[in-house]
C-alpha cells in the first residue's frame, strides 16, 4: 500500500524535472552588481520566441495537471530565487532586466505575483509569457499582452474602485485571478443554477 501513496509524488517530481531539466539555467537574467559581472543565460539551442517553453502545453493538446504545473512553475520561481539570494529586498527593477512595471516592488514579491496571480491566476508555466532563460526578452506576445493587462488592473484598482464612493473600505483588489479564475481566457457566461427541490 505505500508503493501507491508514493505514485503522486513520483509523478509530480518528473513533472518538475521535465520542466526544469532541459534547460542548464532556469534564472532570469538579474541585472549585474558591481560585485559579478555574469553573462546572460541563453534560450536552449533551437528555442526560439515563437516556440513554447517548458511547462508549456502544445498547441492542441489537453491542459496540464493544474497541481503538476503548479509544481513546475514553483520550482522555476524557486530556482530564480536562488539567483537572486540576499537581493529579494531590493526593486524589481534593478534587480532584473527590462521590468517596465511594478519596478518598485520588492524582488522577491515580485516573483511571488508572477507565479501567483500571472502563472497559477491565468493555469500558466513561465513558457507561456517567457523564452526560457530570457526572462527580459518581449518577443512573446502573451508578455506584453500581460503588461497592458497589468496597466488595466492597476487603473481599475487606483482609479476606478476609488470612484465608487459607496464601495465598501475592505473590498478586494481587482486581480489577474478575478477574471481569469485560473483560466488563460476569461469566461463569458456562467452556469444556470439548478433549480432547487427545497424551493418547492
Amino acid at each position: 500500500m505505500k508503493v501507491f501513496a508514493l505514485i503522486p509524488a513520483v509523478a509530480a517530481v518528473m513533472a518538475i524535472l521535465s520542466c526544469t531539466a532541459t534547460q542548464p539555467s532556469q534564472a532570469p537574467t538579474p541585472q549585474a552588481t558591481s560585485t559579478s559581472q555574469q553573462p546572460a543565460p541563453s534560450a536552449t539551442a533551437g528555442q526560439t520566441a515563437n516556440q513554447p517553453g517548458p511547462g508549456t502545453p502544445p498547441q492542441g493538446s489537453r491542459r496540464p495537471n493544474p497541481i503538476q504545473q503548479d509544481s513546475a512553475r514553483r520550482a522555476q520561481v524557486d530556482s530564480i530565487m536562488r539567483t537572486i539570494a540576499g537581493r529579494e529586498g531590493e526593486p524589481a527593477g534593478t534587480v532584473f532586466k527590462n521590468v517596465k512595471l511594478l519596478k518598485e516592488m520588492p524582488a522577491g514579491e515580485f516573483l511571488k505575483n508572477m507565479d501567483v496571480n500571472y502563472g497559477r491566476g491565468l493555469g500558466m508555466g513561465c513558457g507561456n509569457c517567457h523564452v526560457i532563460g530570457q526572462y527580459d526578452g518581449d518577443t512573446r506576445k502573451n508578455k506584453r499582452v500581460a503588461r497592458e493587462m497589468q496597466e488595466m488592473t492597476t487603473y481599475i484598482n487606483s482609479v476606478r474602485l476609488a470612484q465608487i464612493k459607496e464601495l465598501d473600505e475592505d473590498y478586494v483588489k481587482v486581480t489577474c485571478v478575478t477574471c481569469h479564475a485560473g483560466s488563460g481566457h476569461p469566461k463569458d457566461t456562467m452556469a444556470v443554477p439548478a433549480p432547487s427541490t427545497l424551493a418547492r
